[in-house]
């Protein structure tokens, strides 16, 4: 695996020494259970190199609707990033065309979407400018596409229920005065499938021009999964796996995964979390039954579907780096918020450790809207992500009558 910049153009650790630290021989540790789309975190197969091959021979002649469908958290994003980053580098090499413009639209680019708003994004990504007429913005879009011989590939990611038909629906719509210069790929769960497909019809398109089932991780690949984010962690091109994890462990996340990457990833990061912090030289099967038992990762509660709120890593995540921490940090070990902002920050001066304490005190009171249960002990205060519901129902029937009216201090607050 490729080192850092200063030593790959300029080979500076042939050169560096420090009388207690060996340049050469140190390895930067990074995150390997990072959910960034980093393409050598990436763990392919020969079923799926295939299907990506014949996607990107229908995509790059334009005139084409392909979609990519998956369980939740198969790693349909993942995939879609990974494809707009790829399609950028080096598709031109493979068309006709002069150059090609590749857009990736999520629901989170939409407050409220419509088919102006859409065709303004476009305009904008493509002209430099747009008008807020939608019929203009695609009369100006067809004359510089077809002028200057440009492709405009379109893909579209994590849009759902009326959102996902009307986008749908709108890019079918585009074909016709966009002809050979247009394609887009819709990523969206089985789940949504029908939704998406009804909106092509609306639009007077029948059926996907191709489309993409990512499979489920095999047993060989989920460890070349954990083999390669060790890798990737460690900075070597190569590990012993045993060495980190049992192989029972690494079966029985595989199994309660039944296959989804990120809820294997998230199994084995929480369990090698739990590990370290009990000062074990390895991941066992005790630690991923011990993290199964703590943490649900079903994806529905009360019958309600919710992708993400039982992914403890997803939910990690969402928080900036520092705050990430504070989590990581009380998942697994009781402390006060004097530990907590040490450990942080070191030694700090008296200004300087009153502000990075008031901080951490106050992300802790953010945490109301998250599925968190904040406990506070003798010592200082843990915290459980995730939880159950048969877990945080015990909790709240264990404790009730320890819970004070609203306002005052609990034994265990649950928000």
């Amino acid at each position: 695996m490729q080192g850092n910049l200063l030593d790959r153009v300029f080979n500076i650790s042939q050169y560096l020494r420090d009388e207690n630290y060996d340049v050469q021989n140190q390895e930067f540790r990074r995150d390997p259970w990072t959910m960034e789309y980093l393409p050598e975190l990436f763990v392919s197969s020969e079923k799926l190199n295939s299907q990506i091959a014949q996607l990107v021979q229908i995509i790059k002649d334009g005139n084409a609707i392909c979609s990519i469908t998956g369980d939740i958290k198969s790693g349909k994003s993942y995939l879609l990033n990974l494809l707009k980053e790829g399609m950028k580098e080096s598709l031109w090499k493979y068309t006709k065309y002069d150059k090609i413009h590749v857009l990736l639209f999520n629901s989170e680019d939409f407050k409220e979407y419509s088919q102006t708003n859409y065709m303004q994004k476009i305009a904008e990504n493509v002209l430099g400018k747009y008008d807020y007429s939608k019929d203009q913005n695609l009369i100006a879009i067809r004359e510089f596409l077809r002028t200057n011989n440009h492709l405009l590939i379109i893909l579209l990611d994590n849009f759902q229920g009326n959102s996902l038909l009307s986008i749908s629906h709108d890019s079918v719509k585009m074909l016709r005065p966009l002809k050979d210069h247009f394609s887009c790929i819709v990523a969206c769960n089985l789940r949504d499938v029908q939704t998406c497909s009804k909106g092509l019809s609306l639009g007077g398109c029948e059926h996907f021009s191709y489309s993409i089932h990512i499979p489920v991780l095999s047993f060989d690949e989920a460890r070349e999964v954990i083999k390669t984010r060790m890798c990737y962690a460690l900075n070597q091109s190569n590990i012993q796996l045993n060495e980190i994890f049992t192989e029972r462990s690494i079966d029985s996340a595989w199994m309660e995964s039944q296959g989804n990457p990120w809820i294997f990833i998230s199994l084995l990061s929480d369990a090698y979390s739990f590990s370290q912090k009990k000062g074990s030289k390895k991941v066992t099967n005790t630690d991923v039954s011990a993290v199964i038992e703590m943490f649900s990762r079903s994806t529905t509660e009360n019958g309600y579907e919710d992708s993400d709120k039982f992914i403890i890593q997803q939910a990690l995540n969402s928080f900036p780096q520092r705050e990430r921490q504070v989590c990581e940090y009380l998942i697994h070990k009781d402390a006060t918020a004097k530990e907590i902002t040490v450990y942080l920050y070191g030694e700090l001066s008296s200004t300087e450790y009153r502000s990075k304490y008031m901080g951490t005190k106050s992300f802790l009171k953010r945490l109301k809207d998250k599925n968190v249960v904040i406990t506070k002990g003798q010592r200082g205060r843990s915290i459980l992500f995730g939880l159950n519901p048969k877990m945080r129902e015990r909790l709240l029937k264990t404790n009730d009558k320890k819970i004070p009216p609203l306002g005052e201090e609990s034994k265990i607050a649950v928000t």
